[in-house]
């Protein structure tokens, strides 16, 4: 099939603009969404939930490994060059005091904060054993991307404001000037109900805490796993209705800002967005433009671990945003140019 041209952006979320290695020039990764995907051990890639950090040429997925039950196991790092073949790096976490394997501790984004010149690592916490919805954001730190990584704290949003949110699924974003934003699926005030619905906080300018109040409440639409980017100053966000570890189809939104206003929801995918949830996505950025990913998990219920990754690109027309299954398709990292195979 004839080479798709890469789209061009004017910015993309800091962390994830990669120069390409010399060593990957003129060569074709392949992918195989929801195929086995092993390491260059030849062991399953145990990264899921995860978020994509860039450094130098250097691409880092960071994601969960669970045991039976949703419960906590490690959150592991892998690297590569070219996307397709990848290296364990090191577990990052494991469980402790502060992380009991008990707990549901997943989707980990990793930024870099330049004023601490430290790596700051946000997270999902859900507590089975709780009374009520207690689901929290926990924080990391490191000095360096491959640790030690050190649990720093645990807490609802909006604390020391005038509501206090459950905060469950969630992605960071980063403008190029360094202000950085959590965005998060609440699940329901503390001491009171509330519908499920995508909130937004600054983050503190060191990156461990948020401001006491939302910059941005959605409506209560029920949707979760949020997963935002930026095309020719147009924001995207692209979330999951909530169905559980069971797929849905997508929907996305689009903002001039991160602060919106954000647009009334377009689906996205087919009913069960090729059975997949959004992890992150992430820009590919070449000689000849930009490639965006979408990288989604295939969840398998009872067997976490045993969950698949979906990898496509995303297609645009104008700010119109599409997602075709294509079962194998290639990408040339150096050029940022992608295209459907046989």
């Amino acid at each position: 099939m004839e080479q798709r041209a890469a789209e061009h952006s004017t910015s993309v979320n800091s962390g994830l603009s990669c120069r390409p290695d010399p060593k990957v020039a003129g060569r074709r990764s392949v992918f195989f969404p929801g195929a086995d995907w092993l390491d260059t051990e030849g062991r399953p890639i145990e990264a899921h939930t995860g978020g994509m950090f860039c450094q130098d040429s250097t691409f880092y997925w960071v994601g969960a490994s669970w045991a039976a039950k949703d419960w906590f196991q490690s959150f592991n790092l892998y690297s590569s060059t070219n996307l397709q073949d990848w290296a364990f790096t090191k577990t990052l976490l494991r469980p402790s005091a502060d992380l009991p394997a008990s707990h549901e501790i997943a989707r980990p984004k990793i930024l870099y904060n330049t004023e601490t010149s430290s790596y700051v690592m946000w997270f999902k916490r859900k507590n089975f054993s709780a009374a009520t919805n207690d689901v929290r954001v926990g924080v990391a730190l490191s000095e360096t991307i491959d640790g030690p990584w050190s649990f720093h704290r645990d807490f609802y949003p909006g604390d020391g404001g005038a509501r206090q949110y459950n905060t469950a699924d969630l992605c960071l974003w980063q403008e190029p000037n360094g202000t950085a934003f959590l965005v998060a699926s609440s699940p329901s005030l503390r001491g009171g109900p509330y519908e499920r619905r995508i909130v937004i906080f600054q983050l503190l300018r060191n990156y461990r805490g948020v401001e006491p109040e939302p910059v941005y409440v959605g409506p209560a639409d029920d949707r979760e796993a949020p997963a935002v980017f930026i095309r020719d100053k147009t924001y995207y966000m692209i979330t999951s209705a909530t169905t559980g570890w069971a797929a849905n189809q997508c929907a996305y939104r689009t903002a001039p800002s991160i602060l919106g206003p954000w647009s009334e929801p377009d689906l996205l995918g087919d009913s069960t967005t090729f059975d997949s949830q959004p992890d992150f996505v992430f820009p590919v950025s070449g000689t000849s433009g930009t490639a965006y990913i979408y990288a989604g998990g295939r969840h398998v219920a009872g067997d976490l671990d045993s969950s698949r990754y979906v990898w496509l690109p995303l297609q645009f027309s104008e700010e119109q945003l599409t997602l075709e299954y294509l079962p194998r398709w290639s990408l040339y990292v150096e050029t940022g140019l992608w295209n459907a195979l046989p």
